[in-house]
């Protein structure tokens, strides 16, 4: 079974966006189903923000930013999600697209940094949870100064804010991309993943689940270089298209409309829904029995922390090695709780090395271990790309890559060290499961 998403804009729909007239655009609740609306956009030349895009929140903002700024007509695009770097951005020059939410677009006409009159095209994405977040005489005021600018209505459901297309966007055609249908999937599992923690998502899913083959169903701009650390692993396949081809396990990795999660049941055994906080009350009109998954998140790892901790005191208790110390710390004992005297003793950070004087400071780098090299056809930008998105690391925490035949060792930053060897342990590269070690030397 095979799935593309092509919305069909008829001579009515696309009348509409050639007079500058309003339309409805219906779709779930996620900016990459908004992509052909903003393609079709043929803004003019000139200095002054013509398209304003209003969403909910500001993780919004940013994965509409990834969405749109690859479209040349649109560019030059920003996310409002700092006012003064945006009041900046905008006194230094033009934007032909700027998006945030309500509140902020107000502060910055407010700071009249934001001329509305000049702005010539008014998408505003799924008014419903704009309503719901007491937005609404916010935007009812951003829309009166816009004067004859077009408003786009982007929502999940029309029916649900019928008196507030009422008032903006009388009688304007209505594009229904995809809508939930009327029987829902029986049953499938879905995770609240914020946009920043995706890829995480992702592994801590297949982790949990271990399937023999499975489908990254991902229908965004950032398909192509967001699963770089999975290209090596023959059982995963990353696709927009669902395909023909059964698998184990399908993740989509963005909130799908019902078409795209009817071609993945006919190919998945199980299904992973990730979806943004906002998106959870789509996924029960998509789904009948929808049952959440938990995954492994930082809070396990604290606690995995704390159970090692207490392993650790016990094997040290054991083997009678803390005698000595006992005659050091009796003297607090008679002035505190013997607990809050060791509770302390953790809590004490490790002593700093005197640094030279007059010596700049030099970042402590830690080097790790990782058992492939040249004869697994592993690149430094594997390597790179792995720590990055597998690991999560920013390009300051990575040092020098040296690879060798049979291993690699890269130098990370000490602080970011435990992170990059938990996240590049059993990371698939060409192929092949890495193992990952701190390296003794």
């Amino acid at each position: 079974m095979s799935w593309t998403f092509e919305p069909e804009f008829d001579a009515a729909h696309r009348a509409a966006l050639e007079s500058g007239k309003s339309l409805i655009y219906v779709c779930p609740p996620a900016p990459w189903a908004v992509r052909p609306l903003f393609e079709r956009f043929a803004p003019r030349d000139g200095d002054a923000t013509q398209i304003l895009v209003l969403v909910p929140d500001i993780s919004e903002a940013l994965e509409f930013l990834a969405e749109i700024s690859h479209l040349p007509p649109l560019a030059p695009a920003h996310a409002v999600s700092g006012l003064a770097r945006t009041t900046k951005r905008l006194k230094a020059g033009a934007l032909k697209t700027l998006i945030g939410t309500a509140p902020d677009t107000m502060q910055l006409v407010k700071r009249s940094s934001l001329r509305l009159e000049s702005v010539e095209h008014v998408a505003v994405c799924w008014p419903e949870a704009l309503l719901e977040l007491g937005h609404g005489a916010v935007l009812d005021e951003i829309l009166g100064e816009c004067g004859r600018a077009q408003r786009l209505i982007v929502t999940a459901d029309e029916t649900a804010v019928g008196d507030f297309i009422e008032r903006h966007a009388r009688r304007a055609p209505v594009l229904t991309v995809s809508r939930p249908g009327e029987e829902p999937v029986p049953s499938v599992r879905y995770a609240v993943a914020p946009g920043g923690r995706v890829v995480a998502a992702v592994r801590a899913a297949l982790d949990a689940l271990n399937p023999s083959s499975a489908l990254l169903w991902d229908p965004t701009s950032l398909r192509p270089h967001r699963w770089i650390a999975y290209q090596g692993d023959p059982s995963i396949r990353v696709s927009e298209d669902p395909g023909a081809m059964p698998v184990d396990l399908a993740i989509a990795v963005e909130l799908p409309t019902a078409e795209a999660l009817a071609a993945m049941r006919a190919v998945a055994s199980d299904i992973v829904i990730l979806v943004r906080p906002g998106q959870v009350g789509y996924v029960t009109s998509l789904v009948a029995r929808p049952t959440m998954l938990r995954l492994r998140s930082e809070v396990d790892t604290a606690q995995d922390w704390r159970a090692a901790l207490r392993s650790r005191v016990r094997d040290r208790v054991d083997d009678h090695a803390v005698r000595g110390n006992l005659l050091a710390l009796a003297p607090l004992f008679d002035e505190f709780d013997p607990a809050l005297v060791a509770a302390a003793i953790l809590d004490l950070p490790e002593p700093a090395p005197t640094p030279l004087t007059g010596a700049p400071e030099v970042p402590h780098w830690v080097h790790l271990h990782l058992d492939l090299g040249q004869r697994d056809r592993v690149r430094t930008g594997d390597i790179v790309g792995a720590l990055l998105n597998a690991a999560g690391l920013s390009r300051d925490q990575i040092g020098r890559v040296d690879m060798r035949e049979k291993f690699t060792v890269v130098e990370v930053r000490a602080e970011a060290a435990e992170t990059a060897r938990r996240g590049m342990d059993g990371v698939v590269l060409r192929g092949r499961s890495v193992s990952a070690r701190f390296d003794r030397k």
